[in-house]
């Protein structure tokens, strides 16, 4: 899914960084009440490398 876009972009390099969190709390009944969050991110880096030929 992620990587067809980055083919056709053609870049040197590409890094690609997974962040997850998560959380639980717990109330005074705690075998009854718990809540729970969790967040998650990408961060996609491209990298090309600029070609000086031709110049003089």
């Amino acid at each position: 899914m992620i990587a067809t876009p980055i083919q056709n972009a053609r870049p040197k390099k590409a890094t690609v960084k997974f962040g997850m969190e998560l959380a639980i709390e717990s109330g005074q009944l705690t075998a009854v009440i718990v809540k729970g969050s969790g967040k998650a991110n990408l961060e996609i880096t491209l990298e090309w490398e600029r070609s000086d030929k031709g110049e003089s």
